[in-house]
């Protein structure tokens, strides 16, 4: 599901400011062959007020039920510790080639079951590159099925499965002081979906557009 201005634009436009202008990052992942100069921040306590704000509103019981009712998933459950999620920023030249995200939550002990994805860049242009694909498995391999232009205000939802690839897997060409943001939520559930493997997966499964796995 895409959504165009699901958020407050006055509230939505603060975030991205904070976001823009944020510096104390977890992680830069530089693994050459599937992700480059994205870094990411998901420990709550060093996330700015705004940002903090629409995250905890999104984990909140409203917003959950907003998404049961739409999704038709009964019994979710929010991430309070982001793993995964808060803050995503990739830089020029950034990319992250199409995976499917881990399917078992350690800590919480939970199934993962959908992505919320908000995107917070003002401005964009499509001739930089950094558009999400949604892709599907095929015997061929990867089938993209969607692209999406990570523009403000958009917000992306899918459910995830073992065959729910996605990325944006060429690298940008990004102007100077311009980043490709993003807010990432997980939500979970207590029992295995039925189209879940038996592995509980605490891994991210890369592959190439042929189906390959990244070795």
């Amino acid at each position: 599901m895409v959504f165009k201005k699901l958020w407050d634009e006055s509230l939505l436009k603060k975030v991205a400011e904070e976001c823009l202008a944020f510096t104390d990052w977890d992680e830069k992942k530089i693994f050459k062959s599937v992700s480059v100069n994205k870094r990411s921040c998901g420990i709550f306590g060093k996330l700015p007020p705004k940002t903090k704000m629409l995250l905890s509103y999104c984990n909140s019981s409203k917003f959950l039920e907003f998404l049961e009712e739409i999704t038709g998933e009964k019994g979710l459950i929010p991430d309070p510790h982001l793993l995964g999620g808060g803050i995503h920023s990739s830089l020029n030249d950034g990319f992250l080639k199409m995976h499917a995200d881990f399917n078992w939550h350690d800590r919480l002990k939970l199934y993962r079951r959908l992505n919320l994805l908000i995107y917070l860049n003002p401005d964009w242009d499509k001739s930089w590159g950094g558009e999400l694909c949604l892709a599907c498995k095929t015997d061929q391999g990867l089938h993209i099925e969607k692209t999406i232009e990570p523009l403000f205000n958009t917000t992306v939802l899918f459910t995830t499965t073992d065959q729910s690839f996605h990325g944006h897997p060429e690298p940008m060409s990004l102007p100077e002081g311009k980043f490709r943001n993003s807010l990432a939520l997980y939500y979970y559930v207590s029992e295995k979906p039925v189209n879940s493997a038996d592995i509980q997966r605490s891994y991210t499964d890369y592959r190439q557009l042929n189906g390959q796995r990244y070795l």
